[in-house]
């Protein structure tokens, strides 16, 4: 008859069953799975998205099938790059009739939690059923974090003796969420498989910002009973794991000891900055390591277990809005002396005052002429930026107001008379880069036509 352990959770180190048949579980380096050994470290995370800038804002069709591709690196704090999925040993002790089974005999793990083989591009839904062969009387399963099954859970491991006896035994085990991922709204984000880098997520950009107030130098203008500022349109994403405060492990004994330079690696938990003042507030997304049910921050001392975090930004933009405080021309007008030439400024934003997507090689602005005057400049190429800096984690406010204005230069075509001048205007760009999962529409638009003379 076959008996089992399975939720009992008696601790009895396995079960033997008649005539010296046993199994017993054990995981070396407890019952947790998180990294051990060689741990993500404080500041040795770093995220970056294939755009800074979306144009999310142009159809709810392009929308809904964009998908924003962010790479994930980390490494421990010896600088050495951490490329797999946090993981631990269990290991299955078999014996069948008192001695070690023939090698290859099969011993079937099951788990609740977590996965038996890596994320990976053959395995996108956690394998929580596996059978492994035995050698010298152990066989060795590899338990991972998986995306979206973490918790606390059991793995079981059974044998079928020669004698048709089953011997079984279980453990629990708690596995954590490995690295995962918080925002400041409910957009869709998941792990995808990527043969070029490890740790690759792919973003669907279905939520909005959060409406923020201007800061003090940022532009912002009301329009329809709404204030539209940059910060409007910024995004952010944090990316965490389990891992270790840095140090500078002096002596070389692999362990913290007090005294050891930590270089500033005090962390808090991690959080959402929604507002982009640079601090936790007003009830932002965090990540609650201590359990709590409140935002902890950095407490003075070396941690060495912690989720060491950082935070990466997307600007969701529009399509450019015409406007007295955004898309324009200044001088609004033509007036192009006899014999002469005029500068117009073209300032180029969507509604929040943000600089247009550009993640096409070929996105520009385009422009044409009627009458009597020539064009100096057809077309001026734009580039893909965020408008906004940031240092030490906070945004500089001046920055918004940089990168917004394009040089247009017209010269008098005939001096001799004076002539109508109309100038035409066309802006094309790409919402977002082409990747396996998407591929981006142009999108191209008139701007209103500039009028005047050439005297």
């Amino acid at each position: 008859m076959a008996v089992s352990l399975l939720g009992l959770g008696l601790g009895l180190g396995g079960l033997t069953g008649c005539g010296g048949d046993s199994l017993r579980l054990g995981l070396p380096d407890g019952n947790r799975v998180r990294y051990v050994g060689s741990k993500p470290a404080s500041g040795s995370i770093s995220a970056s998205c294939d755009t800074v800038n979306a144009s999310v804002f142009v159809s709810n069709e392009e929308r809904n099938g964009m998908r924003i591709r962010c790479v994930v690196q980390m490494s421990d704090r010896e600088g050495n790059a951490i490329t797999e999925d946090a993981s631990i040993a269990i290991e299955a002790v078999v014996q069948e009739q008192g001695h070690a089974p023939e090698d290859g005999s099969e011993v079937h793990f099951t788990t609740t939690v977590g996965s038996f083989a890596p994320f990976g591009d053959d395995t996108v839904e956690p394998l929580q059923d596996t059978y492994v062969e035995t050698h010298a009387g152990k066989a060795v399963a590899r338990l991972y974090t998986f995306p979206g099954s973490s918790g606390e859970g059991r793995v079981t491991a059974s044998y079928e003796t020669i004698n048709a006896r089953t011997v079984t035994d279980s453990t629990q085990v708690t596995v954590s969420p490995g690295l995962s991922v918080v925002m400041e709204a409910n957009c869709k984000m998941q792990r995808v498989y990527d043969e070029m880098e490890h740790f690759v997520f792919m973003l669907n950009p279905s939520c909005d910002p959060l409406d923020v107030e201007p800061l003090t130098g940022e532009p912002s203008h009301m329009e329809n009973g709404t204030i539209h500022n940059p910060r409007d349109g910024l995004f952010s994403i944090v990316f965490y794991v389990d891992g270790e405060e840095f140090f500078d492990d002096q002596n070389n004994n692999g362990q913290y000891d007090p005294g050891e330079v930590t270089l500033g690696s005090d962390i808090a938990e991690p959080f959402v900055d929604a507002d982009d003042d640079g601090d936790y507030g007003n009830n932002e997304p965090f990540v609650d390591l201590d359990g709590d049910n409140e935002w902890s921050d950095a407490n003075g001392r070396w941690d060495g277990e912690v989720y060491v975090w950082t935070t990466t930004h997307i600007m969701f933009t529009g399509p450019p809005h015409e406007g007295s405080d955004t898309t324009r021309f200044e001088p609004s007008g033509i007036s192009i002396e006899a014999g002469g030439s005029q500068r117009l400024y073209l300032y180029l934003m969507d509604i929040n005052h943000n600089p247009i997507a550009a993640n096409g090689t070929s996105d520009s602005i385009e422009f044409t002429i009627d009458g009597g005057a020539n064009l100096q400049t057809s077309e001026l190429m734009l580039t893909n930026h965020m408008g906004v800096e940031f240092k030490d984690g906070r945004i500089l406010p001046n920055s918004f107001n940089e990168n917004r204005d394009y040089a247009i230069d017209l010269a008098d075509a005939d001096p001799s008379q004076a002539e109508s001048v109309t100038l035409h205007t066309t802006v094309n760009w790409t919402p977002a880069p082409d990747n396996d999962l998407y591929s981006a529409t142009p999108q191209t638009l008139n701007l209103a036509d500039v009028t005047g003379t050439a005297n």
